[in-house]
């Protein structure tokens, strides 16, 4: 068994010789470069018990020889280098020979009878061209694959590098991925061949993903606390990337903005432990991202919670089904923005600036960035500190919530949404059922107050459709009068409960102080 740690980094075929050609790499290059085909077959029982318990059991053909690999991901580490226990054997025949996996437990976790259970699944035919390297103290090998998944009648090309951890340091993958980005862009390739070949299998396509809850011990410092939430914002949106991407579902992008949202907020509540040139970069990085995506999710909340229920209810009215279909057209151009988004170098080095941060502990010394004090104290020490700091404007403003203007109850709902973030970061390290009850509470009032923020991007999408011609200006002034009272009905409704529940945040015992 041997821990694998790589980088995945998807390329455009014809960006490859590009790369191959990197001075860069001829200069790191320790010895000639060596190709091969690869091919493999993945196994699994009828009912993808394999898969289900994120195993991956394949059969490489590699010339004569034939090698057994059983990948399963380390808990222990999260971004876009993966990890994975990585167990390799020798084997006589083409199907798997469980009895070789020496790891006891894990052999009987397998979720299988008997090994003639396990049926081929999908396979992979690779080119493969490997390149020993050497940066500083750390070998790394570059593999350029180019090739095909197939399952069934299903096909995905694979053109992509690979930066596997031979011996070293694992930050220093980041590092070369970013030197090498400079000449050749790429996007960081999230999914593994298995991952791409189940879904070929199963015709699935990429699903929406929230957020997971976050692992936090006391014992832990400020910084390793920091870590542990942003790589799980960072892997938030990496994952939601792909569905994003397609445009078929809203939840894609809405949860990677979340994501981009939650990340945010990760440094804002953290601003009195890291050292402010770093985190005013990222901060101002993931404001561009996410103002970039936001047309998109405007755009599909309109769509989906203004016009929807009210064409349910004005099925005849032609004014809103044309609306509708000029809405429409401007929610795919806004899809076409997140695309080329994710394809931005500027994006994709924002990733691997901040992996590389997170992974060389904000520097090769932490103390040469920033006063070592602040990374060193204790996590829950410094979580009941950013806790009270946001509860405390929160409570301010909702203890006078019949009193606050439009901006007012604005700035309640952003605030409202902080402490709700920083209540499910720090929820492991307190009592779980009172930090649950405060977050619900919170999600609740901004659900409420979300309908107010509906009004204002709606009649700003309108104001967008009307400059585009003559014809659209007509068309959004025949629906206006609908659409205002809409809007002002759904505020009317949801402005009572918002204070009930403003009312009851006011009053909250912090499960931080009870704890």
């Amino acid at each position: 068994m041997n821990t694998e740690t790589e980088l995945k980094l998807r390329i455009k075929p014809d960006l490859l010789g590009r790369l191959r050609r990197h001075p860069l790499l001829r200069e790191l290059r320790l010895s000639a470069s060596r190709t091969r085909k690869l091919y493999n077959v993945y196994f699994d029982t009828d009912d993808m018990a394999l898969r289900k318990n994120r195993i991956a059991l394949r059969v490489r053909h590699d010339g004569s020889h034939r090698i057994q690999t059983l990948k399963a991901p380390d808990k222990g580490h999260a971004g876009a280098a993966q990890r994975y226990r990585e167990y390799e054997s020798m084997i006589d025949g083409d199907r798997p020979k469980l009895e070789l996996i020496e790891d006891g437990k894990l052999r009987e976790a397998l979720p299988m009878s008997t090994p003639e259970d396990l049926k081929e699944a999908f396979t992979s035919d690779i080119t493969r061209s490997t390149t020993p390297l050497s940066l500083a103290e750390t070998k790394i090998e570059l593999a350029v694959d180019t090739g095909e998944i197939a399952a069934q009648d299903r096909r995905e090309p694979v053109c992509e590098a690979e930066l596997e951890l031979k011996s070293g340091l694992p930050f220093r993958l980041y590092e070369l991925a970013l030197k090498l980005h400079e000449e050749v862009p790429f996007t960081v390739e999230y999914r593994s061949k298995a991952t791409r070949g189940y879904d070929l299998l199963l015709g699935e396509k990429p699903k929406p993903r929230r957020s997971e809850d976050i692992e936090l011990e006391p014992g832990m410092t400020a910084w390793q606390g920091f870590v542990a939430i942003a790589r799980e914002c960072l892997t938030q949106m990496r994952a939601n990337e792909d569905c994003a991407r397609l445009g078929e579902d809203p939840e894609g992008v809405h949860q990677l903005r979340v994501g981009l949202r939650r990340l945010r907020a990760v440094f804002s509540l953290f601003a009195g432990v890291l050292p402010e040139e770093q985190r005013q970069h990222f901060v101002d990085e993931l404001r561009w991202a996410q103002q970039r995506m936001g047309p998109a999710r405007d755009w599909d909340v309109f769509l989906e919670d203004t016009l929807a229920p009210l064409r349910e209810r004005l099925p005849d009215d032609t004014n809103l089904r044309a609306l509708t279909s000029a809405a429409s057209r401007a929610r795919a151009q806004a899809y076409e923005q997140v695309a080329a988004t994710l394809d931005d170098r500027r994006y994709t080095r924002m990733q691997l600036q901040l992996d590389l941060w997170l992974e060389s502990g904000g520097g090769d010394d932490p103390a040469e960035n920033a006063d070592p004090q602040p990374w060193a104290k204790p996590i829950d020490g410094v979580a009941r500190d950013v806790l009270a700091r946001s509860h405390r404007k929160l409570r301010k403003l909702a203890k006078r919530f019949d009193g606050l203007n439009d901006e007012e109850r604005h700035e309640l709902r952003i605030n409202g949404k902080k402490a709700r973030y920083a209540a499910e970061f720090f929820r492991a390290l307190f009592q779980h059922k009172p930090a649950q009850k405060y977050a619900k509470r919170l999600s609740e009032m901004q659900d409420c107050l979300g309908s107010m923020n509906d009004a204002v991007v709606g009649h700003r999408l309108l104001d967008e459709l009307a400059s585009a011609d003559a014809k659209s200006r007509e068309l959004v002034e025949r629906a206006n009068e609908i659409l205002k009272g809409w809007f002002a009905a759904r505020i009317a409704a949801d402005m009572p409960r918002a204070a009930r529940i403003s009312r009851k945040i006011a009053k909250i015992d912090p499960f931080w102080e009870t704890d």
